[in-house]
């Protein structure tokens, strides 16, 4: 016999015994859950050692969960764009002065609206502004605080369910900002990882507010650099901007306004143990949210799907961030599906998965059709135990001027760095650059494992395949973002943002 939802009681919150529909609904409801900068390495559920998400362990307990699925942005709006269109950030507006929905690309919420669903999201702002166009087809998009956490957009999520009438089926999309810049989050989350007591540069880094509230991100290489503006002169002109000779010329470009000061592995300790309270307190919001879906009678009733957008360097590459790079720390992020009464619940896949295979998976569940150029493919059989064969290899792009491409197997990665990837040469270029060479790092996979010289040269053959099959815009219709909005995003850390 299956015990009672153990996560619920895992948070303070009183739970009810809202009883379930005898039968599953022909439609069931959908919700959808984005943790943003969660990196899946910090869950229990896939491997995390450390005690740090009992909701989320016990979330996936009675969820499908992905072991090997991959973002395809290390950034949050074109990393939703494309999971709400099943099309790659190369294939969205990229001559835009903002990230955007190419127009007359179908989305999620489109789609179902024409199948009669109603659809909401409560978001938490940045990146996923209205005026970014991400919400496109959603009956509502409601982002009332810039980069604010779950705690701020599940209550009115719930009040939205509350208020719903009629028979429709309907889409809820919530999403928070509670693991990104700043880490530091409040008590007992904050310091439950870190020493409070330590007195040093990172100290004073995760206390950072205002223009500083980024300041984690000043840590790279080791040190802690004035500020991020040359950093993102550097990225933006470099070809390799993390390659030996940006690194230098970073270094250098930044110690003309003074002596840089080096950090002690005890400031990386702190940062570190930082995040992971971050991650606690993530947790804990998301065990409230599901808390408040089983007092409605809902959590039982719906297909709850939980991913995160992106993870997040933790010193990997020198860099506390997720723009610069593509490898395991930013692209490897937890994929669960819980379907209605848990059916299923505790079953793992293995097979490689993108975040681009949501969107078909849905309108499946939904009995929906998607459209035709979708690049995704739908999961749906995993879900059920049916055979289910995933990818050779995920793909995620990256890195200022989208210049960055991984491509992931389970046994370890092949990342590009050069020409941008929606330039008409780059798939030339990458299939004959020299492997390996300065355009190529090998990295390992969730398994520790890197692709052998057989897997590298396969998976150069799969990234320049992939770059021909993609179809870049050529009409650009991006609109400058408001100023408010800008400053927001320098605050947290956005290095290159448009006027």
């Amino acid at each position: 016999m299956r015990h009672p939802r153990p996560l619920l009681l895992l948070v303070p919150l009183a739970v009810g015994c809202a009883a379930a529909a005898d039968t599953p609904t022909e439609r069931p409801p959908i919700v959808l859950v984005s943790l943003d900068t969660v990196r899946a390495d910090r869950l229990g559920a896939y491997g995390n050692p450390d005690g740090l998400t009992p909701s989320l362990d016990a979330f996936a307990s009675e969820a499908v969960l992905f072991e090997n699925a991959y973002s395809q942005a290390t950034t949050t709006a074109p990393s939703h764009a494309s999971l709400f269109t099943s099309r790659y950030p190369v294939e969205q507006d990229v001559g835009s002065v903002k990230p955007a929905i190419t127009p007359g690309m179908p989305t999620l919420a489109e789609v179902l609206t024409v199948y009669g669903w109603d659809s909401a999201a409560f978001v938490a702002g940045g990146e996923l502004s209205p005026e970014m166009g991400i919400g496109r087809g959603f009956g509502s998009w409601e982002a009332s605080v810039n980069f604010a956490s779950l705690w701020h957009t599940a209550p009115p999520a719930l009040a939205w369910l509350d208020t719903r009438t009629g028979p429709a089926p309907w889409l809820l999309f919530v999403h928070g900002y509670d693991a990104h810049v700043r880490y530091l989050k409040p008590a007992p989350y904050g310091y439950a990882h870190a020493d409070a007591a330590y007195q040093g540069l990172a100290q004073d880094a995760v206390h950072g507010d205002g223009p500083e509230r980024a300041a984690t991100e000043r840590f790279i290489d080791g040190r802690l650099h004035h500020d991020l503006r040359a950093v993102s002169q550097i990225a933006a002109q470099e070809v390799r901007p993390r390659g030996a000779a940006g690194k230098a010329r970073l270094l250098a470009e930044a110690s003309v306004r003074g002596p840089l000061p080096s950090a002690r592995a005890s400031d990386l300790a702190l940062l570190r143990g930082a995040y992971d309270g971050a991650i606690g307190y993530v947790d804990a919001q998301f065990g409230l949210f599901m808390a408040g879906l089983n007092t409605r009678g809902l959590l039982d009733e719906a297909i709850v799907i939980v991913f995160a957008d992106h993870g997040e360097q933790l010193g990997e590459d020198g860099i506390f961030n997720h723009c610069c790079n593509v490898g395991a720390a930013e692209s490897h992020v937890p994929l669960m599906v819980r379907l209605p009464k848990g059916e299923g619940g505790g079953r793992r896949v293995t097979e490689v998965v993108e975040l681009v295979d949501v969107m078909p998976t849905v309108l499946d569940l939904a009995g929906a059709v998607s459209p035709v150029d979708v690049r995704g493919r739908s999961f749906a059989a995993a879900l059920r135990g049916e055979p289910f064969t995933g990818r050779s290899a995920a793909f995620t792009t990256g890195g200022m001027g989208m210049r960055m491409l991984g491509a992931s197997t389970a046994s370890g990665r092949l990342v590009y760095s050069g020409v941008p990837l929606f330039a008409p040469v780059a798939p030339e270029v990458v299939e004959t650059a020299a492997l390996p060479g300065p355009s190529f790092s090998i990295a390992p996979g969730p398994d520790g494992r890197s692709p052998d010289a057989t897997a590298q040269a396969a998976l150069r053959t799969d990234m320049a395949a992939w770059l021909r099959t993609l179809t870049i815009p050529t009409d650009p219709t991006g609109e400058a973002l408001s100023a408010p909005l800008r400053g927001a995003l320098r605050e947290h850390g956005y290095w290159e943002v448009p006027k």
